[in-house]
């Protein structure tokens, strides 16, 4: 009986290792690692899927300890999985899983230098004895911390113990810190405001394209989007492309340029029948003169309710401005 307890014990012990080895990584959620020590390098088993980022490096060097982790929104998959190991200056390596999420459970994980997988061969090649390996339980603490009192979470003025999925606050600090993640939870703060811009549109038979918006702010020009589809099949996107064009299209002068969006915030990849889906195009800043307009190209997978839709210079030279 003893030896069975053992056994179920050490079983369900490693099924807990195995859990906590494991990081959820979401598509709307950065996920934040804040090492023991200076990032060094690391290795991602599908780094087109799992982007890895890091604050800019300013001000305190807490920056360096950190990692950031977010799933590519353009990516197809529902499930996925991959391997990830991160390298610290001191030579330490941590082993972990990534696993594609909804809502992550845990946004901020705290790596321990009793995590590392090579913590007794970098023992024995420094001749170091005075490494404590009494804890060396791979366990992800969310409590404890080994970096410098100025957390990253304290720079981004988070509120601490956040476990619902509460949005980090649209600070200075986070556009400098994280440019990307600023502008994503702009996207998520507006994607639904009420439409100022009366009647631009683009259709074909009862499928609508809707600019609502248009907003400005640190350098970027965000365009609010929204796509209706009032017939019974559903319409699957192929691509949406943005460009630069002549106004006048017959002209012998006509040249279109794309204009590439420095981010794209919940385009869909299907607008089901008699619904409609609101998402939001981000630009770096830039102005039109009075005879050039933002061409939009919606094209549909399959089908050839294909929509275009002319931005004029008015409208994009006189932007709107967020509320807070």
């Amino acid at each position: 009986m003893k030896s069975l307890l053992t056994i179920i014990w050490l079983f369900g012990s490693l099924s807990a290792m195995a859990q906590l080895d494991t990081i959820p990584v979401s598509r709307d959620y950065k996920t934040i690692l804040v090492l023991p020590a200076p990032y060094d390098f690391s290795i991602n088993g599908k780094e087109l899927n799992f982007i890895e980022s890091f604050p800019a490096k300013i001000g305190s060097g807490t920056v360096r300890n950190i990692a950031l982790l977010i799933y590519n929104d353009v990516a197809p998959d529902i499930s996925d999985f991959t391997n990830y190991t991160i390298y610290t200056r001191d030579g330490l390596a941590y082993d972990f899983i990534l696993k594609l999420v909804d809502i992550p459970s845990k946004k901020r994980w705290t790596i321990t230098t009793a995590m590392a997988d090579n913590l007794d061969e970098l023992s024995k090649k420094q001749g170091n004895h005075e490494i404590d390996k009494s804890n060396v339980s791979r366990q992800l603490d969310m409590e404890q911390t080994e970096v410098p009192t100025e957390t990253f979470q304290e720079k981004l003025s988070v509120k601490t113990g956040e476990t619902e999925g509460e949005p980090l606050p649209l600070t200075r600090e986070l556009y400098v810190l994280d440019r990307m993640e600023y502008i994503r939870r702009r996207c998520y703060y507006n994607q639904f405001n009420k439409g100022k811009i009366i009647r631009y549109l683009s259709k074909f038979d009862n499928v609508f394209l809707w600019l609502e918006n248009v907003y400005y702010e640190n350098d970027e020009i965000y365009l609010q989007f929204r796509l209706e589809n009032k017939e019974h099949i559903d319409y699957d996107v192929n691509f949406i492309k943005f460009s630069i064009a002549t106004k006048y299209k017959n002209s012998s002068s006509n040249i279109k340029k794309a204009q590439k969006p420095l981010f794209r915030y919940k385009v869909p990849k299907k607008v089901e029948g008699n619904s409609e889906n609101y998402f939001m195009v981000v630009f770096d800043k830039f102005t039109l003169d009075r005879q050039k307009v933002l061409t939009v190209e919606l094209d549909e997978e399959k089908g050839n309710r294909n929509l275009s839709l002319d931005i004029d210079h008015s409208v994009i030279n006189n932007p709107l401005g967020f509320k807070s």
